[in-house]
């Protein structure tokens, strides 16, 4: 056939007329998709805002179908979802969020407030400013989004793709039977894939979430993102399917990487396992290992013990170890919360008989059931026995300390170390040091040792063998910029042959400073307190509706004799037995005692001074040490035996 003009041009319209009609006028007639919870009836409101928001251009930049790749939107997209949508607005770009699940997230109030003025509620918008609508077109609108997706507020975290949704933990528990007196400790923890669990994250995941397991590790500060704390919700409750998709495809907007990249699906539940027995739902287990056996049974320090030695074992505790052992070694760091079983007591006296090759052998390979690193994946073996040195040394005291200074039959530290010049020189406080920042760096960090009165007589630290430093011993002398320099070099190096930790290793410089103008001008200059700051009674709004009755009520408890026990232990070195100001603490201190109580104050005064403590004083800010419930303690025992009231 000849193509003619017509021909072509009547060719052409029965290919274009065919398209239309497979690609529009059929898929129309048979297209009858089941529907879904998503679909929904529009009422007149939200069909009236539905025609809004398209003839506004709206679906320009928001789009309402999520497709298989998306993560974040909800799930996919089906075709039931749009039986009552005629015409279908699927949207065309995402310039703006995908709107598919938006029902319930926003209330209808922000909706139209974010009309009127998208920056003020999303400083970043790229959105125009809808003020042009009339009020009945935004609440339509409004109206129109409030009723879109599921409709459920999701107070959770987003649900796991399709490819992760019910997976379970496949490693099955071992059966064990209970009886006979082997240890039992490593071959459960071995059988159940735990080790392995354990060496994984150790390798992979230790520098970002911690030995710990709160996020804080040594890379973490790094980073703008703050790896997941582990310990709290949502990871608390967070079901497997959701745990091993996070770490089998990372977590987007961070640095968490697809671990499925570098680790089998096996080494990925593992992990997924440890993780979730070890810091998210912990159950306390007896660590049952034995003794050190194989290449580790009978071994001996080959290092001798020096100084140098001992310093470079103390630098290695400050950055791996103190978080959960703590600088003194009492079990007592600051990250610990939550860790079953809790880090051991090594000033408890029991360790009398523990072996270099038992300290060697837990440290190397971590302890079974808890979340005690293996740091021979981390640290090599000298590094290892620098360690055993140093906790043996200055902790469980079954090593002698190296030869040092002697005073009369009393060891004194090396002081022969010289700081670097440079700190004499050239380091003076700079123009933001603050003296009630450094209270709080010195109550969290140093008061456990140090005492809070500074008398060396700290709860944790009187064991220890050189004692901490009696501050007080500063009273009266000069405050010198030299003094300011060598001050902050003592903090920031620590004292060798001593646990005074090196805190260059873990407080940042600003924190640094901040303690130690606390010291100085608390033990060297001093701020005495002359008089009661009771004054006329008066509390800050946000304590004045407090009690004790009404904490009682709410089905709290408050125990007088935990009270009276955290009395002793924190307020009687400076406020004496009786609340006279009388403490031994304050005997030569350049801050004298504090006053004398009063006996009118009403408990709201008492637990504010005591979880806010007083400005420009010595006397700290409990909030950061205590709990809520421990301060009422306190208050309760006060007001009964200090203020002579009585009570419960």
């Amino acid at each position: 056939m000849k193509m003619t003009v017509r021909i072509t041009i009547v060719g052409a319209l029965v290919v274009f007329f065919a398209v239309v009609t497979a690609v529009v006028f059929i898929p129309s007639l048979v297209w009858d998709p089941p529907q879904t919870v998503i679909a929904h009836a529009y009422s007149d409101l939200e069909a009236q805002g539905r025609k809004v928001f398209y003839s506004n251009g709206c679906n320009y930049c928001h789009t309402q179908y999520v497709r298989e790749a998306d993560t974040a939107m909800g799930p996919v997209s089906e075709g039931g979802n749009f039986v009552f949508d005629n015409p279908m607005i699927l949207g065309s770009e995402r310039t703006g969020p995908d709107l598919s699940y938006i029902g319930r997230k926003r209330s209808e109030g922000w909706e139209i407030d974010h009309l009127k003025d998208p920056r003020e509620l999303s400083p970043m918008s790229l959105m125009a400013n809808y003020k042009f609508l009339s009020d009945e077109e935004m609440e339509a609108v409004a109206a129109y989004l409030f009723e879109l997706g599921d409709r459920v507020a999701a107070e959770r975290m987003i649900r796991p793709p399709d490819a992760y949704v019910h997976k379970v933990d496949p490693i099955s528990y071992e059966m064990v039977s209970l009886a006979g007196d082997e240890p039992k400790g490593w071959p459960t923890f071995e059988a159940a894939g735990l080790k392995e669990g354990k060496e994984l994250y150790v390798q992979h995941c230790l520098t970002c979430h911690g030995c710990a397991g709160n996020g804080l590790g040594t890379y973490a500060g790094t980073l703008t993102v703050a790896p997941a704390d582990l310990k709290r919700e949502p990871f608390r409750s967070m079901p497997e399917d959701q745990f091993f998709w996070h770490v089998s495809e990372g977590v987007q907007g961070s640095v968490m990487p697809p671990w499925k990249e570098s680790l089998t699906e096996d080494e990925r539940w593992k992990v997924v396992r440890y993780v979730r027995l070890i810091y998210s739902q912990p159950v306390m287990h007896d660590p049952d290992e034995g003794d050190p056996v194989g290449e580790y049974a009978d071994l001996t320090n080959p290092l001798p013990n020096s100084v140098e030695v001992l310093d470079e074992g103390k630098q290695i505790w400050i950055r791996e170890c103190m978080v959960c052992h703590g600088d003194e070694g009492r079990g007592h760091g600051p990250y610990r919360e939550i860790l079953e079983p809790g880090p051991p007591d090594f000033g408890d006296g029991t360790y009398g008989d523990a072996t270099d090759a038992d300290y060697f052998w837990r440290i190397s390979e971590g302890v079974p059931w808890t979340a005690m690193p293996t740091w021979k994946l981390v640290y090599q073996e000298e590094d290892r026995w620098k360690l055993v040195h140093y906790i043996r040394t200055f902790f469980t005291q079954t090593e002698d300390r190296p030869p040092g200074i002697q005073e009369g039959d009393e060891p004194k530290p090396n002081v022969d170390f010289q700081f670097p010049e440079f700190f004499q020189t050239s380091m003076r406080f700079p123009e933001d040091v603050s003296f009630e920042r450094g209270k709080v760096v010195f109550l969290v960090n140093c008061a456990h040792c140090h005492g809070l009165a500074g008398d060396g007589e700290g709860w944790d630290g009187q064991y220890l063998n050189p004692k901490p430093a009696d501050l007080r011993k500063k009273a009266g002398k000069e405050l010198t910029p030299e003094t300011q320099g060598e001050h902050m070099a003592r903090v920031t190096f620590g004292i060798k042959d001593t646990a005074m930790p090196y805190w260059g290793e873990f407080l940042p410089w600003e924190d640094r400073w901040d303690d130690v103008k606390y010291v100085l001008e608390a033990w060297m200059v001093g701020r005495p307190v002359t008089s009661s700051v009771y004054g006329s009674g008066e509390v800050p709004g946000s304590y004045a509706t407090i009690g004790s009755q009404m904490y009682l009520d709410e089905g709290h408890t408050i125990s007088v004799t935990h009270g009276a026990d955290l009395y002793s232990q924190l307020c009687v070195t400076c406020h004496g037995d009786t609340g006279k100001g009388d403490g031994p603490g304050n005997v030569g201190s350049a801050s004298g005692g504090p006053a004398s109580f009063s006996t009118d104050m009403a408990e709201q005064y008492i637990y504010w001074r005591i979880w806010e403590g007083v400005p420009e004083s010595t006397m700290p800010p409990f909030k950061w040490f205590l709990s809520g419930n421990d301060v009422w303690d306190i208050t309760v025992y006060f007001e009964q035996s200090i203020g002579g009231r009585g009570g419960y």
